[in-house]
């Protein structure tokens, strides 16, 4: 029988639970909360390294300094939402002249980070499940004048799934179609991180996923 299965959450506000009113810990804690449901499972414990506002640099520079080896070792699983930032530190810079092919040129330099995030993983630990949660657009709120932008989300979630399936052990999770305007009620008051309800979705999609990956924990 095994012991507490642990979870990992590496990145940003997302896998923090930023704007979660429940304070179930976002989609982290809620996944915890099913696996712990899990049959043969003795309850989960969550080590949560992530951080509001983490970019996928910040998030790479913690490798060398050994502050995440000792929570990959552990892991039994590890969850990771990181990207988002990236985004949004173009969308600030150029506030008033985005232009797509800033971030054409940022999803290069990103496309090697996130793949050298996952060997920095697998350096630590080479079997452990991955979850990787893709990036979703809070601007579909804001404006229908988008289509740029949708552009620019699909492109980094398509970049983010096609490194994910690179990896046998990992599975990507798009929840892009999940925060499309907020007929739903799935954003916090901040309009930019689900709320409770956006987290439960999530992790429903997580929880899918991970299934159809394969890497839901059989005895």
């Amino acid at each position: 029988m095994p012991q507490a299965l642990i979870i990992t959450a590496l990145g940003d506000s997302l896998s923090q639970g930023v704007g979660d009113t429940e304070n179930l810990g976002g989609y982290t804690g809620r996944l915890a909360e099913e696996i712990s449901d899990w049959p043969g499972v003795r309850g989960t414990i969550v080590e949560n390294t992530a951080k509001r506002g983490r970019r996928s640099d910040q998030l790479l520079a913690m490798f060398p300094k050994g502050v995440l080896t000792g929570p990959i070792t552990e892991a039994d699983y590890v969850t990771m939402t990181i990207g988002g930032n990236d985004i949004m530190k173009i969308v600030k810079r150029d506030l008033f002249s985005l232009n797509i092919e800033a971030f054409k040129d940022e999803l290069v330099l990103y496309e090697n980070r996130y793949r050298t995030i996952f060997k920095s993983i697998r350096a630590i630990n080479p079997s452990v499940p991955i979850i990787a949660v893709g990036i979703y657009n809070p601007f579909s709120l804001i404006t229908d004048e988008v289509a740029e932008f949708e552009e620019i989300i699909t492109n980094y979630n398509e970049a983010m799934m096609e490194i994910t399936e690179e990896d046998p052990l990992a599975c990507f999770v798009p929840v892009e179609d999940l925060f499309v305007g907020n007929d739903n009620l799935v954003y916090h008051t901040d309009f930019f991180h689900p709320n409770s309800k956006g987290y439960e979705l999530m992790t429903e999609r997580i929880v899918e996923r991970m299934g159809e990956c394969g890497l839901s924990y059989q005895e």
